[in-house]
C-alpha cells in the first residue's frame, strides 16, 4: 500500500456530494459513517436541497487514506458521488499575530 499523504500542519478535508440510487442500503451508509468515526475521522452530514446531490458528507482527518475509505464505504452502500473536492485546513498569512489557541481551532477543528 502507498504511504498516506499526511499534512505537516492542519488536516485533510473531503467534501462528498452524493445522491441515492434504488440500490442504496441506508444501514450500510450509516455503518460506513460509524466506521470512519470509529477510526477517528470527524464526519459531518448535511441534507442538500436544490443541487445535483441529496446528501453531503464532509470528513476531516490528517490521513487522506481514511477519508478515501469513507468514500469507498459510501459508494459500496449504493450512493453515487456526483461532486467532490478535497481541501486542507490552513491558517492564512493574514493571521499573523493571532493567538495560538485561535490558530489551532482553525487548523484542527472539532
Amino acid at each position: 500500500m502507498l504511504d498516506p499523504v499526511i499534512t505537516s500542519e492542519g488536516v485533510a478535508v473531503v467534501h462528498l456530494f452524493c445522491t441515492r440510487t434504488p440500490g442504496t442500503d441506508d444501514e450500510a451508509v450509516i455503518a460506513a459513517v460509524k466506521a470512519a468515526q470509529a477510526d477517528d475521522v470527524q464526519v459531518v452530514t448535511v441534507a442538500v436541497l436544490g443541487h445535483k446531490a441529496e446528501l453531503c458528507f464532509m470528513a476531516l482527518h490528517p490521513d487522506s487514506w481514511k477519508l478515501r475509505d469513507l468514500q469507498t464505504g459510501l459508494t459500496n452502500a449504493g450512493l453515487v458521488v456526483v461532486d467532490s473536492f478535497v481541501s486542507i485546513t490552513e491558517v492564512s498569512e493574514y493571521a499573523q499575530g493571532v493567538p495560538e489557541e485561535m490558530k489551532n481551532m482553525r487548523l484542527y477543528p472539532e
